[in-house]
């Protein structure tokens, strides 16, 4: 299924040595995720996007114009702006790119139903208020889950932090997911909307199924022998967490047998 202090340069030089990211950079391989803000302003959202729009979405996975799309609740978060998140990823600028008029899918997923129609009843659901478009940076594998738990990033060095994450931070998260306490972990730089007022410019998701602790010390411990654990809490000084919410998953579509999302 479906935030670096001047300071901090010194510590990571003296802690760690980072190698470059090796995460695939190519457009065509790379994973965008397009996630869009919704406002619920109807008791019927939810049903207008299961019913109507969930089985179009997954037609559009059985055909591979997507690779998936879900719908999300904010459970622990501010919801004055955005209660719902839909999230529809696609893999290379070809996919991502492509015509993704709804008529003729609509036609073929809802025959006899009128599209117009059903467009009114959506767009009385819910105030879409925003998308954002962010880029796939690394990841580990992504199992099904009940939660997401989002935290946003503001690194000023974008290449130093990026290299954290992904060669001391991400191995911590697979020792997680290999011992049942996770169900995956992924890394997104913001690509569009971009700005002074866009207080971050990464993101990175826990996906779970509870939300009880888990021992992040010591998966980092056994996934980086040798170092110091406050060398490696000192390295969160690359980055400055700007928020952090938990969204509850409401529904996805199921990926194409052999296909990873």
């Amino acid at each position: 299924m479906k935030t670096i202090r001047v300071l901090a340069i010194g510590i990571v030089a003296a802690a760690f040595v980072l190698p470059s990211a090796t995460f695939a950079q190519d457009d065509q391989l790379a994973h965008y995720v397009s996630v869009d803000c919704m406002k619920s302003t109807s008791s019927d959202y939810v049903d207008v996007e299961t019913d109507t729009w969930l089985p179009m979405h997954q037609a559009r996975v059985d055909q591979g114009t997507i690779v998936g799309w879900a719908l999300y609740w904010v459970q622990y978060g501010d919801r004055t702006r955005c209660d719902y998140y839909t999230v529809t990823t696609y893999v290379g600028g070809e996919q991502l790119n492509a015509d993704h008029s709804v008529d003729e899918v609509f036609a073929a997923v809802h025959p006899g139903r009128n599209l117009k129609q059903e467009m009114a009843n959506t767009h009385e659901s819910r105030m879409h208020v925003a998308t954002y478009l962010w880029r796939s940076v690394d990841r580990t594998a992504v199992g099904e889950h009940r939660y997401a738990v989002v935290n946003m990033m503001n690194a000023r060095d974008p290449d130093i932090y990026e290299r954290m994450e992904t060669q001391v931070f991400k191995p911590g998260h697979q020792a997680l997911v290999d011992s049942g306490h996770r169900s995956g972990w992924a890394m997104y730089e913001l690509v569009t909307p971009l700005g002074t007022s866009i207080p971050y410019n990464y993101s990175t998701v826990d996906f779970t199924n509870d939300l009880n602790p888990v021992p992040m010390a010591e998966a980092l411990m056994s996934a980086n022998p040798g170092q110091d654990l406050d060398a490696l809490e000192d390295l969160l000084e690359l980055r400055d967490q700007v928020s952090s919410e938990t969204w509850a998953l409401v529904a996805a579509t199921e990926a194409v047998s052999g296909e990873e999302e």
